[in-house]
């Protein structure tokens, strides 16, 4: 008769143990992509607002002004041996279909071209400087259009010039 007993108490351990390990099985993940970038101390150029650079900029036309919208913001750069020069990858421009919209590209008040360029001085450049980003439309004429693009810029630490 204990025999009994025992046989049917086991069964019932193993299914009270089970039925909670079902619960215990259910569970939520989640996974966060992250990214770091450490610049050294003697040059960088960073955005002063990470979405400058993250997120998609809205140039959109404006019927209250009449003209496209712009894009602004500031870069923190420093180069602790020399100037900060910048230059653009390509021509500037919005596309939509064979529609195109030029672009101009200004770095503290600098207009951008595919050749390199000073954009700040050595001077300025060796404590964080905060340089202003301007990016316009300056196509006269604009037709109706979903327009996408890009601007790749390119900043370069320049050491000093040797006298």
């Amino acid at each position: 008769m204990m025999f009994k007993k025992f046989a049917i108490a086991a069964p019932l351990a193993v299914l009270a143990l089970s039925s909670s390990a079902v619960f215990a099985a259910s569970e939520a993940r989640h996974s966060i992509s992250l990214v770091a970038d450490v610049p050294g101390n003697g040059f960088y150029v960073v955005p002063a607002d990470p979405d400058l650079v993250n997120k998609d900029q809205d140039m959109s036309y404006r019927p209250t002004t009449g003209k496209m919208g712009e894009v602004n913001g500031f870069f923190d750069m420093i180069n602790n041996n020399g100037s900060v020069h910048a230059s653009l990858e390509s021509v500037p421009q919005l596309y939509s279909g064979s529609s195109a919209i030029n672009l101009q590209v200004a770095v503290n008040g600098v207009v951008l071209s595919t050749t390199p360029q000073m954009v700040v001085g050595e001077t300025e450049s060796n404590v964080n400087f905060r340089a202003p980003l301007n990016i316009k439309a300056i196509s006269p004429n604009i037709a109706p259009g979903y327009y996408t693009g890009a601007v790749t810029m390119t900043f370069d630490a320049v050491p000093p010039v040797a006298l």
